[in-house]
């Protein structure tokens, strides 16, 4: 009886254990347990049509967004990268030793300036092409034997098609080296020469007022500063200019209302005393005034000092580009009064963004003429505005234009009647400055017009 129920207990216990692990393999998702069903009967009826009056259920409601709508990909381009600029070499003629290195040792350094501020600008696009200016610069040594052969380098070894400078006279002795390799030369000043810029210079230019234009200059600032001033004489250097500049210079200064007395003075370019010069003019009688042709600031200087000497204060008007600080420091504070001169005068009322930038680039305080820098930034304008690169063609696109924006302001391509050449000089306007009881100060600005 014993041996019975324990084999229904161990049997018992075997059931139970079964049970747990088949509840355990369902809870699991383990196999259900299937029943096998024999298939039921086919229907030989019909089966009855779905009803129409019920309503479909709705859709679940879903919160998720709708897929983003696919965004095609950035359209490719082939086009190449923008080609590197290229080199534009521009050469420049300075006498940067020598007796004239007082004008041109400053200019070679503003030259540099206005190179550094096209390029920065962007440089020159020609025919699609960009060109950062490339400077090669040569010393005339302030002789014309000097000028020649620094020409010659220029272009049988260096190989520019366009050049700035020189200044004044030594372009005769440049002027034929570049006229015969067709070399477009622009001088920084003319003083009207044979040789200089005339029918036999096809290829040259100026862009500063030339003496034509800086005599109609200082002839209005003398009778602006005094308008009672009638009768005047003239002082000239003595460098070859005198039978081509002061017929020009007579006329200019009779076209504004002064008579001209006495004979021409002159002096030379080495000349250090200038007692004897300041005596003749003192001799000549009936002048009111005196009026200095070209030449360098030691020149106009002396002569003021030497005036001032004999007791004789009569204004004196001088036609070159001199700050009025240098011919303090060499006639001193006691003989430096009722002075004109042409000198710039920066960030003074009226003047150009242009002018003023060219001076900040710079070290400053410093003196600046702006002769040979206004030539390269008109040259550069000409060449971006003719869209090539050879002298032919730019050069007659700098005959065919009339005005364009210069260092100076506005300038007006004329000389057409001085030069024989159509458009070859450009007059813009200018400052003077003005010497008051031993000081400098700035004048004003004159508009000269057109060159004739």
């Amino acid at each position: 009886m014993k041996r019975k129920q324990h084999s229904i207990w161990v049997i018992s216990i075997a059931l139970v254990l079964i049970l747990t692990a088949m509840t355990i393999l369902s809870a699991c998702g383990g196999p259900a347990a299937t029943t096998t069903a024999p298939a039921p009967a086919p229907s030989t009826s019909a089966a009855p049509p779905p009803t129409t009056s019920a309503k479909p259920a709705p859709p679940p409601a879903t919160s998720a967004a709708p897929p983003p709508a696919t965004q095609s990909p950035p359209p490719t381009t082939s086009a190449p990268p923008p080609a590197a600029a290229k080199a534009l070499r521009i050469g420049y003629l300075l006498c940067i030793s020598g007796w004239y290195s007082i004008f041109d040792a400053v200019e070679e350094g503003d030259v540099k300036i206005v190179a550094k501020l096209i390029n920065d600008q962007g440089g020159l696009t020609i025919q699609g092409q960009k060109y950062n200016i490339e400077l090669v610069g040569e010393d005339g040594k302030s002789s014309l034997d000097g000028c020649t052969a620094a020409a010659n380098k220029l272009v049988d070894q260096d190989g520019v098609k366009f050049v700035v400078g020189p200044t004044g006279f030594f372009s005769t002795g440049s002027s034929p080296v570049f006229e015969a390799a067709k070399v477009m030369h622009v001088s920084g000043y003319i003083t009207n020469q044979p040789g200089e810029m005339d029918a036999t210079t096809p290829y040259g230019f100026t862009a500063f007022n030339d003496t034509v234009g800086t005599d109609i200059a200082i002839a209005k600032a003398m009778k602006k500063e005094y308008p009672n001033l009638k009768n005047v004489s003239i002082v000239c250097v003595d460098d070859g200019q005198v039978p081509y500049t002061v017929p020009i210079y007579k006329k200019i200064l009779q076209d504004q209302g002064f008579n001209v007395v006495g004979d021409t003075v002159l002096f030379t370019n080495d000349m250090q005393d200038f007692n004897p010069i300041a005596a003749k003019l003192n001799a000549i009688p009936n002048t009111d005034a005196y009026f200095m042709q070209n030449g360098a600031p030691p020149h106009a200087a002396g002569i003021l000092k030497g005036l001032r000497s004999l007791g004789n204060s009569k204004p004196f008007g001088c036609q070159g580009a001199y700050q009025m600080s240098d011919i303090i420091a060499i006639a001193g504070k006691q003989a430096a009064t009722d002075m004109l001169s042409l000198g710039v005068t920066p960030h003074a009322p009226g003047n150009p963004a242009l002018m003023d930038k060219v001076y900040d680039m710079g070290k400053t305080p410093r003196v600046i003429y702006l002769f040979n820098p206004q030539g390269l930034w008109v040259l550069a304008q000409v060449i971006q505005a003719a869209n090539s690169l050879d002298p032919a063609v730019v050069k007659a696109k700098w005959e065919s234009m009339d005005t364009l924006d210069t260092l100076f302001g506005k300038g007006i391509f004329s000389g057409d009647q001085t030069y024989g050449l159509k458009h070859h000089a450009i007059g813009h306007p200018i400052q003077y400055q003005k010497l008051v009881n031993g000081e400098g100060q700035y004048g004003g600005w004159i508009d000269v017009g057109p060159i004739p």
